[in-house]
C-alpha cells in the first residue's frame, strides 16, 4: 500500500515538473547575438521588423526620437527581407512612413553576400516568417528579484540616467534626477547609443536624466537596451 501511494506520489512529481517546463517562457536569441556566427538552420530569433521606402529588413536595435525611426545598427548588421510585408497579426507601429515593431523572426540564412539596393546588406534569410513578440512590462525590483526574467526582452519605465562614466536606469529621481533614497537601481549596457533619445532628456551639469520606456534584454544584472522612448512625464 505504502510503496503504491510513493508511485503515484513520484509520478504526480514528473507530471508536474513537464508542466512546469512546458509553460516556462524559452529565452531566443537575439539578432545581434548570431550575427557573430549566423546559424545554417532556421534559428528562431527576437528582432525589430522595420521598414521604410528602401525595403523590409531585420534590425536590433531602433530610435524612435528623431523625425522618423531609424535602425541604430548599420546595414552590415542588418538582415535584408525584401518588400516582405508583415503579417496582420503583428503589432506594428506607423510613423513618417516607416514600419517597425518587435518580432520573432525565422528564417534559413544564406551566405553572406551584396544582399539589397546597392548590395549594402550582408545577410538575408529564405522563406522568412514573423511571429508577434509577447513583450512583458516589469519593474526595476522585479528585475532584482526574480530570475526568470534572465535571457529575456522586457519592458519597463523608469528614470535614465547618463554620464561619461556610466548609465542607470533609477525608478525614482528628484530634482536635478539625484536618485531617490532606497530607489531601486540598475545598470544600462551601452545606455548611450541613442543620441537622438539622450538628446531630449535634461541636463544637470554632465548628466543627462529623464523618465523613459526602455525595451531591453536582461542579462547578468545588466539591461542591453534594444529601444529608448522618452516619456513626457513620470510614468
Amino acid at each position: 500500500m505504502h510503496s503504491m501511494k510513493r508511485k503515484h506520489l513520484f509520478a504526480l512529481f514528473i507530471s508536474l515538473l513537464w508542466v512546469s517546463a512546458c509553460s516556462s517562457t524559452p529565452s531566443l536569441p537575439l539578432l545581434a547575438e548570431l550575427l557573430p556566427g549566423p546559424p545554417a538552420y532556421s534559428q528562431p530569433m527576437v528582432a525589430f521588423f522595420y521598414r521604410d521606402e528602401q525595403g523590409a529588413r531585420l534590425v536590433s536595435h531602433i530610435s524612435v526620437s528623431a523625425e522618423r525611426p531609424l535602425p541604430l545598427d548599420p546595414p552590415a548588421q542588418q538582415v535584408w527581407l525584401g518588400g516582405l510585408d508583415p503579417p496582420p497579426e503583428l503589432v506594428i507601429r506607423e510613423v513618417d512612413g516607416v514600419q517597425y515593431g518587435l518580432v520573432i523572426a525565422q528564417g534559413v540564412w544564406r551566405s553572406a553576400g551584396n544582399y539589397g539596393p546597392g548590395g549594402a546588406w550582408l545577410y538575408t534569410i529564405e522563406t522568412p516568417s514573423l511571429q508577434p513578440f509577447n513583450l512583458v512590462e516589469v519593474e526595476l525590483k522585479q528585475l532584482l528579484a526574480d530570475n526568470r526574467y534572465e535571457g529575456q526582452v522586457v519592458t519597463t519605465r523608469a528614470a535614465l540616467l547618463v554620464s561619461s562614466s556610466t548609465s542607470l536606469l533609477v525608478d525614482l529621481i528628484g530634482p536635478g534626477g539625484v536618485p531617490a533614497a532606497n530607489a531601486y537601481q540598475i545598470k544600462l549596457r551601452n545606455g548611450d547609443r541613442d543620441q537622438a533619445a539622450l538628446a531630449r532628456l535634461q541636463v544637470s551639469g554632465a548628466v543627462r536624466y529623464g523618465y523613459v520606456e526602455v525595451i531591453g534584454l536582461w542579462k547578468r544584472g545588466q539591461l542591453e537596451p534594444l529601444l529608448i522612448s522618452p516619456l513626457p512625464q513620470a510614468p
